[in-house]
């Protein structure tokens, strides 16, 4: 197994294994591989994404996991060392190499990373019925952190928020 940065070579396997993850989560919903490939490379591999992927692929190119990451760094606590925050937005396996290492090796990977980078930790997100993610975060040793919650503004609540025009002129930015 190989991990590193996604190149172009490994474009159209990393479109199967994100087409792979919009069927695991959305069934007979999911988009069909044309509009993931779509997404994949208007908005995943914009110029302005913040978002940086990180593929494992077996010797023959083949992706079958990926991990998308990005650093942040703390407003209120400058201190060198402690500052970074890896932000982990999605990990996923393929069905088909779950259980094999992939994960682990790729969680491994973003914790060095992380390290070097001069972060002091690193945070994601999972859902709270999960119950084999969370299981196998925490044999990594991560721990949930009870004392964050996590919001959400979608629907016409975002769009209320939005349309607010409590701004300035000149302060909005697009």
């Amino acid at each position: 197994m190989h991990i590193n940065f996604l190149q172009a070579a490994q474009y159209e396997s990393t479109i199967d294994l994100l087409y792979d993850i919009g069927t695991h989560y959305n069934g007979a919903h999911a988009a069909t591989r044309e509009v993931v490939k779509a997404h994949f490379m208007s908005q995943l591999l914009a110029a302005d994404s913040a978002v940086r992927i990180v593929v494992a692929m077996r010797d023959d190119g083949m992706v079958t996991g990926l991990i998308a990451i990005t650093i942040f760094h703390s407003f209120v606590n400058p201190v060198a060392g402690e500052s970074g925050q890896l932000f982990i937005k999605e990990l996923y396996v393929h069905s088909n190499a779950r259980r094999t290492g992939v994960g682990e090796a790729l969680m491994q990977w973003a914790a060095r990373y992380a390290l070097n980078n001069g972060c002091a930790r690193m945070d994601w997100h999972v859902m709270a019925y999960n119950d084999k993610a969370r299981n196998f975060y925490e044999s990594l040793g991560a721990a949930h952190v009870a004392e964050r919650l996590h919001y959400r503004l979608d629907g016409e609540n975002l769009a209320r928020l939005g349309s607010l025009t409590n701004l300035n002129k000149g302060d909005e930015s697009t």
